[in-house]
This record gives structure tokens, sequence and C-alpha cells, in this order.
């Protein structure tokens, strides 16, 4: 049997990496649960007047880190940030470790593991994530886009 050569083989190696990448899909949060409502991190959970998928879409706008998404257990997600930056004795690897759960028709933050020296809080987390759909005037859920709208930490738009 003679081996395949040139074009075949290319068209052999071209088909079997679409068959690979169309075979398989990347694991995130399902549209189901990134269009809910982003909790604030007051006592009360007040909204934050952005889905969920805003916010995330805002900060990826803010940070370039490689992103990896598990699911830990039903109605929850764990979005991984991996970073290299430069240190004093050269490349270090960073990283954050974001847990979301849905309650009701909100999405929490409700737990943060990272790196040393880079903060867990949640309410310094919260805030943070919610610091790009602000920058970007990001449009906001429908129950905010009327007159008096509040949510948590929320400016209305200037329009």
């Amino acid at each position: 049997m003679r081996p395949l050569a040139g074009p075949a083989m290319l068209l052999v190696m071209v088909g079997g990496y679409l068959i690979y990448h169309l075979a398989s899909k990347e694991d995130a949060p399902p549209r189901e649960f990134t269009d809910l409502e982003f909790a604030g991190a007051d006592a009360g959970h007040t909204g934050s007047c952005y889905s969920f998928g805003t916010v995330l879409f805002a900060h990826r706008a803010r940070n370039k880190a490689a992103r990896t998404w598990t699911s830990p257990r039903e109605d929850a997600w764990m979005l991984t940030l991996e970073d290299v930056v430069q240190g004093y004795t050269g490349p270090q690897s960073i990283f954050q470790k974001f847990t979301f759960e849905k309650h009701g028709d909100q999405i929490r933050l409700v737990s943060v593991d990272a790196s040393e020296k880079i903060s867990t809080d949640l309410k310094a987390n919260i805030d943070d994530l919610l610091e790009g759909p602000h920058d970007l005037d990001s449009t906001p859920v429908e129950r905010c886009q009327q007159d008096g709208a509040a949510g948590y930490d929320f400016k209305p738009s200037k329009r």
C-alpha cells in the first residue's frame, strides 16, 4: 500500500482538525445562566442592573488572562483566569478562581480563590467585575432602563 502524499495527506490532516474542533465544545455557562442579572455585594444582594453575560464581556475587555470554565455542581460555574506576569525573579504565573451560583433570578459570586497578594474579598471582586460595564456604559437589564431604576452601585447612562 502506498502512503498518502502531498495534497491528499494535507486534506486528511485538515479534515481531522476540523472534525475534532467541530465535535469538541468548550465548557461555558449556558445562555439561561448568563442572561440572569448579576447580584451586588450588599447584604440584600441587590441586582447590579447588568446581566452576568454583560459583566463577563466587559471584564474580558479589560482582562486578557486565559479563561477556563468548569461546572462544579448544578447551577454553579467556576471561572479560572490564568496569566503570566513579569516578577522580580522572572515570569510568574498568577490565577483567580471565581465561583458563581444561580440564586432565583440572579447570579451571585460566592467564592474567590487566588494567587498570593490577589484579593479574595467578595465585595472587592464584585466591585472590580462591575467596573467594566460602568466604564463601557453597558446596556442595563430591562428593569433598570426605566427612570429612577436602582441597582447595586448602578450609575444610569448620561445619554
